[in-house]
């Protein structure tokens, strides 16, 4: 199988992706697919779910990992024969060996994120073992923590048979903040606006980042957020090594 192209470090917009499946069950905009400095593959996509499908994952134990935000529910996930209605917000984690069924059963169109995800590194399926399982989150049950320029959610900072570590938090920025002055880092990190309208600083470039948006910084790539709009910012932010 050919290489997958090497992903740039920008803003991706879900209400401007070319790449549009149509199925059955709904719609795949393709955000972006290509390779890391971590990951041989790494794929984003937006997934409209029409009422009354599902979307189906069966177990593969030589499959990728999955990582999934609900941008617009409700919807009913089965994981691991346990049943969960979870909305905006929340987040799934699938492991490689794990089935997973994620089921609208609301009046109108759900839409969600869906990160695929394969380590370059051999996978190692005793390390997502001793880290846990895959897992569901709900919205209403993650912890908010303010501070002086609004707050955080920590979700998670766990091994998985992917990665060495997997941080996800979720920030509210509020109106005329910076996240924090531009730095680096060594991890690929993501930012997922949920809310608000940001401009990011990526590298010695300022670009828009407004709901719906997906920003893709690798390692080292200088960058920064801040809060341009009249409302706060809710955004998660994914870091991998």
């Amino acid at each position: 199988m050919a290489q997958l192209p090497i992903l740039e470090s920008k803003v991706y917009t879900w209400d401007k992706c070319n790449a549009v499946i149509k199925k059955a069950s709904g719609m795949e905009k393709l955000i972006f697919n290509g390779n890391g400095g971590k990951l041989s593959l790494h794929s984003m996509k937006g997934i409209i779910l029409y009422k009354g499908k599902k979307l189906n994952y069966p177990s593969d134990n030589n499959g990728p990992e999955r990582f999934f935000i609900i941008k617009k529910g409700p919807v009913s996930v089965q994981l691991s024969g346990i049943e969960y209605t979870i909305d905006k917000g929340s987040v799934i984690v699938l492991l490689p060996g794990d089935a997973l069924t994620i089921l609208n059963s609301n009046n109108t169109n759900a839409e969600l994120y869906e990160m695929t995800y394969h380590s370059i590194a051999a996978p190692d399926a005793e390390r997502g073992r001793k880290a846990g399982t895959s897992f569901v989150m709900n919205w209403n049950d993650m912890v908010f923590k303010p501070h002086d320029k609004g707050g955080v959610r920590q979700l998670f900072d766990r091994s998985t048979t992917m990665l060495n570590r997997f941080d996800i938090h979720v920030t509210q920025l509020n109106k005329g903040f910076k996240s924090h002055e531009p730095h680096t880092h060594a991890n690929e990190e993501i930012i997922l606006m949920l809310e608000g309208n940001a401009e990011m600083q990526i590298g010695n470039e300022h670009q828009k980042a407004n709901p719906g948006d997906v920003v893709l910084l690798n390692s080292m790539v200088l960058h920064n957020l801040t809060n341009i709009g009249t409302t706060p910012c809710l955004y998660f932010a994914i870091q991998w090594n």
